[in-house]
């Protein structure tokens, strides 16, 4: 699976940046489109991720977009999460313990691959959005600043810890973060505010989606998929209406730079729910989002945005 771009391919120097949200087990769909973006020599000076848009940014940043393709290849829920316990359950109903489910598979693999001097070095710079659920705080968290490898696997369980599923964490030994999607799952505002030129917009979800849930997993993880929908479509307003404004010449927009938004997003239905994580599905949905995203560039070659 590897596109033959044309060796003289001309790419824009620009400021641009790399925008992932959430979307549990469908986050293999971003794998392959930045697969297809780096294969064509488009390069990111910031990748802004929520949830396991976050864990696919900050292995992306490690350099090694192989060894991130082979662990979804390999990945099933039971490497992220498990079932709770009778004593787990007990403990969550006297409220000593706020997550349905066991995360330390995922803290674990995380300890194991997670490389905080390769993020450090790494060109693209990595900003992930996690909330507090005691300050109601959403915080944009820059991962230059994080001091040790134990620091950051907090970090990444945080942005991870999709309410009432997965349990808080404390940064710092403070507060209870959890995953930012609740606020901000496509922090496209962020990276605006932070001067990028040209976005890639990596959405998990088609344009249009009618799934009925079947059981209570799936139902709590489509109403997550409904706070998570309609946080993207609020950021993508905002990215509008500051386009709108520069080009009506708005008093508000002085000093404000034109932005060029390209979203990927699946372009047929994905039969996948947030806490659902196979590895058939996830090539799938690797090969999916190349293919998706090899479409896209043709387009903007077509449309001389890039120009051979």
């Amino acid at each position: 699976m590897s596109k033959d771009w044309p060796q003289d391919l001309s790419i824009p120097e620009k400021r641009r940046s790399l925008v992932m949200p959430g979307g549990g087990g469908r986050g293999a769909f971003q794998v392959g489109v930045a697969k297809a973006l780096f294969e064509a020599g488009i390069k990111f000076e910031y990748a802004f991720g929520t949830s396991i848009g976050a864990l696919n940014a900050t292995f992306l940043a490690q350099g090694d977009i192989k060894r991130l393709e082979e662990i979804w290849c390999n990945l099933r829920a039971w490497n992220i999460f498990k079932l709770p316990s009778a004593q787990q359950l007990g403990r969550m109903i006297m409220g000593r313990k706020l997550g349905m489910l066991d995360t330390s598979p995922l803290e674990e693999l995380l300890r194991k691959e997670a490389d905080l001097h390769r993020i450090k070095e790494s060109e693209m710079k990595v900003r992930l959005v996690s909330t507090d659920l005691c300050s109601l705080e959403t915080r944009l968290i820059n991962l230059e600043d994080v001091a040790t490898s134990a620091e950051l696997v907090d970090v990444l369980m945080a942005t991870s810890a999709v309410p009432i599923a997965f349990p808080p964490r404390q940064l710092q030994g403070h507060g209870l973060w959890v995953d930012g999607g609740l606020v901000r799952n496509t922090p496209l505002r962020a990276a605006i505010d932070y001067g990028a030129e040209e976005i890639f917009m990596v959405l998990l979800h088609p344009e249009t989606v009618n799934v009925c849930p079947a059981n209570m997993w799936q139902l709590i993880a489509r109403c997550l998929d409904v706070v998570l929908d309609a946080s993207a479509r609020k950021e993508l307003e905002l990215a509008q209406l500051h386009q709108r404004l520069i080009a009506e010449g708005a008093e508000e927009a002085k000093g404000m730079r034109p932005v060029r938004i390209e979203v990927i997003q699946p372009s047929k239905p994905v039969d996948l729910n947030l806490l659902e994580i196979d590895p058939e599905r996830s090539r799938a949905l690797i090969k999916q989002g190349y293919e998706d995203a090899c479409a896209h560039l043709e387009k903007l070659y077509k449309e001389k945005v890039y120009a051979p």
